[in-house]
């Protein structure tokens, strides 16, 4: 049984490098399936019962409940499983372009490595044609089909493309050419016959279907007579014409349609990026009612954000909000504050982290001249009480910063529109080292 995990690059899971299907050459063990999403676990995060999902699924754990034993988890402790993720980079994978027919096997861990090299794999014309095709077939493309291979027209010596050079040549004012209404100018180019044809004497002779392949040319009076005595044979000419005219359009729509599932796989990539790797987030809580009354309660006192990056290569940060107060301000205020987790860089970032962060609660009014958004500018300083928040953490996360008084909760409705809050957290980078 062969396993196609189509979603294993689902948009939740952190990009890792790998955007290829994976064809799995045998059936998936059911330890190494996500309960969430069905497919392969994607950077596998150990829950506190003991089982695990994707790391994108995480934040998908609204009930805090493990779907496979329906314990209770706490997202917050969840930990990266290196043993099952080398065991998942273990597994034998076919060639994500099998169907191409490359006969490639081997482990997950390389699959990246031979599909980048693949020679079967598809690729879309460089040019910008629209095509698909091999990446063996480029060449052959390029010489033969490509409608934006250029050319060089024989009498104007102006360059158009290969699939546009008959359509240029009905035009071109260099083809040589006789007078369509059979007087005596003969072989002479197109401008020349253009600017003859108003002074013609036999004007009006040619077929209005000759654009059509009706050959026939005659004076008016016997065109006249033409005219009634072929609309049959015209009927059919344009019928002939409409098809090829239908037949140019299907093959301009697949090559569209073509282009624009491209485009989404390029846009949902770059939305991804965005998120990941920008020095901001605009964080979106939603059921922000339901929320404020766990808080209010007791019951889930804070909300975390979904882990984003200071840059691609930059601080690993999370943010949090209490939306009924932290601390001395509980009852009064919105606090807001930010984390530094473990990262994959921090080997090679500076410590401890000095740079400044602006907490923006946005106003949600569609007037943007009239918006008061409450912003509130963090500047960690290095001091020796402050480093258990700012140096490099050593545990998953480092004990958060920010501002307790962030907002007044009496004016907090003000901020919220169809039960949603939004939160913008920049991360100053004008002073970062970047790697």
């Amino acid at each position: 049984m062969v396993t196609i995990a189509g979603g294993y690059d689902h948009p939740n899971a952190p990009s890792d490098g790998s955007d290829v299907d994976v064809i799995f050459a045998d059936a998936l063990p059911e330890e190494l399936q996500c309960p969430l999403c069905s497919q392969a676990l994607r950077m596998p995060m150990r829950l506190t019962c003991g089982h695990a999902v994707c790391h994108g699924c995480v934040p998908e754990l609204k009930s805090k409940t493990c779907l496979k034993c329906t314990q209770q988890v706490d997202v917050s402790v969840v930990h990266l499983d290196r043993g099952l993720q080398k065991a998942i980079q273990q597994l034998q994978v076919k060639c994500s372009y099998v169907a191409n027919g490359c006969p490639w096997r081997g482990v997950l861990k390389d699959l990246q490595v031979h599909v980048n090299g693949c020679e079967l794999r598809d690729i879309v014309c460089p040019r910008g044609c629209g095509d698909f095709f091999p990446k063996k077939d480029e060449r052959k493309h390029f010489e033969t089909e490509c409608s934006k291979k250029m050319v060089v027209c024989e009498d104007c010596q102006k360059e158009v493309s290969q699939r546009g050079i008959e359509v240029h040549r009905k035009v071109c004012p260099m083809v040589l050419i006789s007078c369509p209404n059979q007087c005596e100018l003969l072989e002479r180019p197109r401008e020349e016959i253009n600017l003859h044809l108003a002074t013609c004497p036999k004007v009006g002779s040619s077929c209005p279907f000759a654009e059509f392949g009706c050959t026939y040319m005659g004076g008016r009076e016997l065109l006249q007579k033409h005219m009634k005595e072929e609309p049959i044979r015209h009927l059919s000419l344009l019928c002939d014409g409409v098809l090829e005219l239908k037949s140019l359009v299907s093959h301009m729509h697949l090559n569209m349609e073509k282009m624009i599932r491209n485009m989404q796989k390029l846009q949902t990539k770059s939305d991804i990026l965005e998120k990941l790797y920008g020095s901001q987030l605009v964080w979106r809580i939603d059921n922000v009612r339901q929320k404020q009354n766990e808080a209010r309660s007791g019951t889930r006192t804070t909300v975390f954000s979904t882990p984003f990056m200071s840059g691609r290569h930059g601080y690993k940060l999370i943010a949090s909000v209490a939306l009924y107060g932290d601390g001395p301000m509980r009852g009064q205020y919105l606090s807001v504050f930010i984390g530094i987790m473990k990262g994959e860089y921090d080997a090679i970032l500076a410590w401890p982290f000095v740079h400044k962060v602006t907490f923006t609660l946005m106003d949600p009014n569609p007037n943007v001249e009239e918006r008061n958004n409450v912003i509130y500018v963090v500047k960690p300083s290095s001091s020796r009480e402050n480093r258990p928040y700012l140096d490099r953490p050593i545990s998953e996360r480092n004990a958060s910063f920010g501002a307790q008084k962030f907002c007044d909760l009496e004016v907090l409705d003000n901020y919220v529109r169809d039960d949603v809050l939004y939160i913008k957290i920049n991360v100053d980078t004008e002073h970062m080292v970047v790697l």
